[in-house]
């Protein structure tokens, strides 16, 4: 008879519990209706910025050892890949436009003729390093998976049209660039986005 009092006792606590219990790591945040609108408030003084704040030269990074340069300069996305925040200047030593994913193979100094670092230069953009390196944009700031993943894609989406829009791609080799960006850690920095991409006089 006591086993069912404790029972019962039990399930009048829990139906009238004044808190919700949700799995760790579930998104808590609010419905965003307007991923462009969401982007916009982020972009500049948010996003870029902290870019801009937190970025390591590529030089850094590419001459530490490669479990080093994860452990002093990455940043790990929640239940992701690690990821750095690069800037750098260089010369670009060719273009690769044989994917929709172009990209720029940069050389930085000391300048030895090969290919540093490779920037996407569009038109197509993939991977959500942009989203994820910093800690600006929090999963749990969403709703839903499909919300972050949309806001990944705005991101993107914003750097064609405002970092790379005009962007001659068969000119640049050649040619000094400025970059600052965010890239998946990895032995050598591939697919960097930019948030700055500055196509400067031939070397």
């Amino acid at each position: 008879m006591r086993p069912v009092a404790v029972w019962v006792a039990a399930l009048g606590l829990t139906a009238c519990a004044p808190w919700t219990v949700r799995p760790i790591g579930e998104p808590n945040g609010e419905a965003v209706a307007d991923p462009a609108a969401y982007v916009d408030s982020i972009w500049k003084t948010k996003l870029a910025a902290a870019i801009e704040r937190e970025a390591v030269e590529a030089r850094v990074i590419l001459d530490a050892a490669p479990d080093e340069a994860v452990r002093r300069y990455g940043r790990r996305a929640a239940n992701g890949p690690a990821y750095f925040v690069v800037r750098g200047e260089g010369v670009v030593t060719e273009v690769d436009t044989r994917s929709r994913v172009g990209l720029a193979m940069v050389d930085v100094a000391p300048f030895d003729g090969r290919s540093d670092v490779s920037v996407q230069i569009g038109p197509v953009l993939r991977g959500t390093s942009l989203r994820d390196a910093t800690g600006v944009v929090r999963f749990t700031d969403f709703v839903n998976q499909l919300q972050f993943a949309d806001v990944g894609n705005e991101l993107n989406q914003r750097v064609l049209k405002e970092v790379l829009a005009g962007l001659n791609a068969a000119s640049l080799k050649g040619r000094v660039v400025e970059f600052a960006g965010t890239v998946e850690a990895a032995p050598a920095l591939r697919e960097l986005v930019p948030v700055r991409f500055v196509v400067k006089e031939r070397r």
